[in-house]
């Protein structure tokens, strides 16, 4: 039965997403690290709430329900006064505890205080629980919580320089960038067609790097689930990447404004930094796609 009992604990891990398997390496961290990942997501949640009041207050000026815009940006601004007050429980040194919840969002209490961690939209908890990540990870809290096997290959931490390779034949301008390339009609504009190729090939580059860094952290990338999302009154945009909810949150405008063109980046995108296999060519015609 304890075998039994490990292997379920070991699958439901491996199935969980990033954000998920942080919070429960986090539930028996140092005391530290919680409190850091418990700042981080409240700062994050303040903000949404406050957002979400200035929201309501911009849509009650026009609209025939305005006491009650005007009533719930008061009641929210009021509960983003609370979280500020969680967080200085915590800046004052008061204990941590975080706790998953089955079918519920992560909470957080302090000095007998309870936070759901939730967006108020249900449908931006990615977008949230990745920001979360971003100001938690990005002060180099993450490496040792989650224990992955290392890549053999080598993963650039950012995006490299993309210097396009360009070709002029008589059907037309060529660029590429490892065996990724976009065609160009003959009789279009030179500088136009430099400007969207360098805006592809910047946006393929970037998506894999962040794809690539997410599987040598443990995270599965679904490729038949790999979907990129506007994020309301934000210029980033929501990359799912597969049913468990791990996300990225990076500026594709491009990508995610051309039908298609996701799909069609795939076989790149899986083996752009995968030195077992060479890169399988893709050509993109900017015609087909609706460019030209």
């Amino acid at each position: 039965m304890a075998i039994i009992a490990l292997l379920a604990g070991a699958q439901t891990l491996a199935e969980a997403s990033r954000y998920e398997r942080i919070v429960q390496a986090l539930e028996s961290a140092d005391p530290e690290l919680r409190a850091s990942f418990a700042s981080s997501a409240l700062l994050e949640l303040t903000e949404v709430y406050l957002a979400e009041a200035d929201l309501a207050r911009r849509q009650a000026r026009d609209s025939d329900e305005a006491l009650r815009l005007t009533a719930w940006s008061r009641a929210v601004e009021r509960y983003a006064a609370q979280l500020a007050l969680v967080l200085d429980d915590i800046t004052l040194g008061f204990p941590v505890q975080l706790r998953r919840h089955p079918r519920e969002a992560v909470s957080v209490s302090v000095a007998g205080r309870t936070i759901m961690l939730a967006h108020p939209r249900s449908g931006q908890q990615p977008t949230y629980e990745q920001s979360v990540l971003g100001q938690f990870c990005g002060q180099g809290l993450c490496r040792d919580l989650v224990a992955v096997e290392e890549a053999t290959a080598a993963i650039p931490m950012s995006p490299g320089l993309v210097s396009p390779h360009w070709e002029f034949t008589a059907l037309g301008p060529r660029c590429s960038h490892y065996n990724l390339q976009l065609a160009f009609r003959g009789d279009g504009d030179l500088g136009q067609q430099r400007a969207l190729c360098q805006q592809l090939l910047e946006e393929a580059e970037l998506l894999a790097t962040e794809l690539a860094w997410q599987q040598r952290h443990g995270v599965s990338v679904d490729w038949e689930v790999l979907t990129i999302r506007a994020v309301p009154l934000r210029p980033e945009h929501l990359v799912l990447l597969n049913t468990a909810g791990d996300s990225l949150l990076v500026t594709l405008p491009l990508l995610h404004g051309t039908e298609g063109l996701l799909g069609q980046l795939v076989p790149w995108l899986r083996q752009r930094f995968n030195s077992e296999r060479p890169l399988p060519p893709v050509l993109l015609e900017a015609a087909v796609l609706g460019w030209e």
